[in-house]
């Protein structure tokens, strides 16, 4: 299977005659934004990859996250509201953990993608089913780039232990700067959980999926 077809766009319910609640809305701007997001981190990712076929490979996942925005655009039209509003409240979202985690070589660009799209992708997959917004697919924001890295990297750090431990160190750091921009998002946005006293619940669910994508791709958490 080609890592970058494996994710098929959602599928929204029937548009309800009742207006969308404000957290309903919320979700699916941050789904948006997110996935705005990942299409130009995927992009950069692919305009700095070491060969022309990893190149494509990401603009395609590139291409696959405008889709998904494309559609939720649709959705949103359908529901009444402006998606581009709400998307917008969320900008500048990443950027603070982009400043403070600037890779250095392709490997750490590409954990760093791995670990900040898979953390996001979990928690708002989680948030989805609690919301029971988009019920008939699963919500995948790292529009496979996830296989991607199984496929190309665990059999690098396999056979080189030094690579492992540097990038296992570099994927703590990411991630601890992604599980904290989580749960701020949450704490601002407390609506976005359904009810509060989840936020632990999904943040805790996310941290489980977190660790075992690193035990994939041969990274210890």
């Amino acid at each position: 299977m080609n890592a970058t077809d494996n994710t098929a766009p959602l599928v929204p319910p029937v548009p309800s005659s009742a207006p969308l609640d404000e957290g309903t809305k919320n979700l699916v701007g941050l789904l948006a934004f997110s996935a705005l997001a990942a299409m130009t981190r995927l992009a950069k990712d692919g305009d700095q990859a070491p060969s022309t076929e990893f190149h494509v490979e990401h603009a395609r996942m590139a291409a696959q996250a405008f889709r998904e925005f494309q559609h939720l655009e649709r959705f949103a039209a359908e529901n009444g509201f402006d998606l581009i509003e709400q998307a917008s409240q969320f900008a500048g979202l990443f950027d603070e953990i982009d400043a403070r985690t600037r890779p250095s070589n392709w490997w750490e660009r590409s954990v760093k993608t791995y670990v900040t799209l898979g953390i996001f992708s979990d928690a708002l997959s989680d948030i989805n089913e609690r919301h029971q917004l988009f019920v008939e697919e699963e919500w995948d924001g790292d529009f496979g780039q996830g296989l991607w890295v199984r496929e190309h990297l665990a059999p690098l750090t396999e056979k080189d232990p030094q690579l492992a431990a540097r990038l296992s160190l570099w994927a703590r750091r990411v991630a601890g700067e992604a599980f904290g921009l989580l749960r701020a998002t949450l704490f601002t946005y407390p609506e976005l959980a359904v009810d509060p006293d989840t936020v632990d619940a999904v943040v805790a669910a996310t941290i489980r999926r977190h660790q075992e994508r690193l035990e994939a791709v041969g990274l210890q958490p």
